[in-house]
């Protein structure tokens, strides 16, 4: 029968495709463990800029007793438990995904969906609750207006970065994920 399927589609001029199995499996491990390894190093960066930040502004001003100048140490100490936490639950949803080939592509793509909602609400668990205190410490000292520029312009900067880097590289990640996935689940 495919023989015969193979003559009827050479003289209908059908163009053959033959699938390497293996290494197509490899390619899409090699995406999963690169979509998992994005996700680990953007944890550990959060998490190390957090607490080396707060234990400057610990070292800094824990004399002095200025509790609105340590807020944003403290803000980013809680920041640091939080990614840690998401680092775990996430870890914990990787353990879930059966070890084939659309389970690796599954879990590259939950990895690329768990940084662009990471990088969607970046302003709600990063950025405001570490520039309210920063603006109230600068609120309640006489700081000129340059420094308020250069403050608000960094938080600005942060933010816009942040939503570069999921339009430019998370979402296109994405898409093709789910188009090659779609491709291999398609008779």
């Amino acid at each position: 029968y495919d023989d015969i399927q193979k003559i009827w589609d050479e003289q209908n001029n059908k163009t053959m495709y033959a699938i390497n199995e293996e290494a197509l499996h490899k390619r899409i491990r090699t995406k999963r463990k690169k979509a998992s390894f994005a996700s680990t190093l953007t944890e550990f960066g959060l998490v190390a800029i957090a607490v080396v930040t707060s234990g400057f502004l610990f070292m800094k001003h824990f004399d002095d007793g200025n509790i609105y100048a340590i807020l944003p140490g403290i803000a980013l100490l809680l920041t640091a438990v939080y990614v840690i936490f998401a680092r775990s639950r996430r870890k914990h949803i990787e353990k879930q995904f059966d070890q084939t080939m659309l389970g690796d592509l599954d879990q590259a793509i939950a990895n690329v969906d768990f940084e662009m909602k990471r990088s969607k609400t970046f302003i709600w668990w990063y950025l405001t609750p570490i520039a309210i205190p920063v603006l109230l410490n600068m609120y309640m000292k006489d700081v000129s207006f340059l420094k308020w520029a250069l403050i608000i312009g960094c938080f600005i900067l942060s933010y816009v970065v942040v939503q570069f880097g999921l339009n430019v590289a998370q979402i296109p990640k994405k898409k093709a994920l789910e188009s090659l996935r779609n491709k291999l689940t398609e008779e």
